[in-house]
């Protein structure tokens, strides 16, 4: 047995040990796996699994009141449940909170998630509810485990708009998991942003279910952490469906940021529009895996998927693998990929203009990230990258 096998299998022996698993219910992906070929594991390994234990939410007194419509949740003191963050409003009526059904672990986040304890919340909205939420979640004690289970079933015409803030503490583990199912006319808003502290690594999953005539949008920021892994899932069950994906990913240090996606149209008339980028500075890595799969019940499909990378170092580096599976010969579907670094002609206009060459770089790694930022829904549409992990 290699002795990288041997880290692996004492990493998950240290995890059974704290979590009491049972010895077949877990196992790392090797490296010659086709998902995880770029993925470094390293910085999961280096993580003390028997010190990682759940925490309450840190104080809240320096957090900006919510809005007067605003239910906010934020992790309660036991680190294992939510409570109502002070100043927010009750659930409105239409809204019914549940625990959450078991279900099917698939993909290492969530195998990973179903693994260890951590807070649930499963929200029902009634046919044409309307809700705004937000979710806080920021452990207040370094090596904190973070495993919340969300799940939200919006009935027809129903409207959520979600906010889910996650910042971790030093050396954490944060394995944050979504699902949703999304009636004919639903309407599901959500902004993420997930700032990690030093060392810490985030394994994120979703699982989004579609009837024709909803509508699902999904703006994500990333920022730190030693390993940020994502792995959202769709499903357009009968096609007819919109889809928005806007991720963006900012890189310093030996940061690595991984997104492997998934939309699957099993039904005609389906809309896809998917934009990735990264700022990639230093020696960090950024990886993308798109995957669109269009079957031959998928006819009328139109869908489209950018991946785009700002290079601003020598030592950093991408891997990009936008792909369309297409089977449907009736159909407009378009993918693309681009590696670039900081334009010489730009840096010139501006600093013919006065501006020095600092700021005007940083004004082009602003403009870089404001085509996702932008489309944050107003809940989260104050939260920037270059405001820090307090900002709004």
């Amino acid at each position: 047995m290699s002795s990288a096998v041997l880290e692996r299998q004492s990493w998950l022996d240290g995890l059974r040990a704290s979590h009491g698993l049972a010895a077949s219910e877990l196992t790392l992906p090797p490296s010659r796996q086709e998902d995880w070929r770029f993925t470094d594991l390293a910085p999961l390994l280096q993580l003390d699994p028997r010190a990682l234990k759940p925490c309450a939410s840190a104080a809240s007194a320096a957090w900006p009141a919510p809005e007067a419509d605003v239910v906010r949740l934020q992790l309660g003191p036991d680190g294992l449940s939510f409570s109502l963050a002070p100043g927010s409003q009750p659930l409105p009526e239409g809204a019914v909170l549940s625990g959450v059904e078991p279900g099917e672990a698939t993909g290492l986040p969530c195998r990973l998630h179903a693994s260890v304890a951590g807070p649930q919340l499963q929200l029902a909205l009634a046919a044409g509810a309307r809700l705004r939420l937000e979710l806080w979640l920021q452990p207040e004690a370094a090596r904190a485990l973070l495993a919340p289970r969300l799940r939200f079933l919006l009935a027809e015409n129903a409207e959520l708009e979600l906010a889910l803030r996650i910042s971790s503490t030093a050396s954490s583990l944060c394995l944050p998991w979504l699902e949703a199912d999304l009636a004919t006319g639903a309407r599901l808003v959500e902004g993420q942003w997930l700032q990690g502290d030093e060392g810490a690594v985030l394994m994120a999953g979703s699982a989004i279910r579609q009837q024709p005539g909803s509508s699902y949008s999904r703006t994500a920021v990333v920022q730190g952490w030693a390993l940020a892994r994502q792995e959202p899932q769709l499903l357009q069950c009968a096609g007819g469906a919109e889809t928005c994906l806007r991720d963006l990913a900012v890189l310093s240090g030996t940061a690595i940021a991984d997104l492997h996606s998934l939309v699957r149209f099993d039904g005609p008339d389906g809309r896809l529009d998917q934009l990735q980028k990264a700022l990639v500075d230093g020696r960090s890595h950024s990886i993308f895996n798109g995957t669109v799969q269009v079957p031959c019940a998928a006819q009328g499909t139109d869908a489209a998927q950018l991946s785009r990378h700002l290079l601003l170092s020598e030592q950093a580096w991408v891997d990009t693998k936008p792909e369309l599976e297409i089977v449907a010969d009736d159909v407009r579907c378009s993918h693309g990929a681009t590696v670039s670094s900081l334009a010489d002609e730009e840096l010139f206009y501006l600093r013919s203009r006065g501006i020095d060459r600092p700021a005007a770089t940083e004004l082009l790694r602003r403009g870089f990230c404001l085509e996702v930022l932008n489309q944050l829904p107003p809940l989260a549409a104050g939260w920037h990258p270059w405001q820090g992990s307090s900002a709004r």
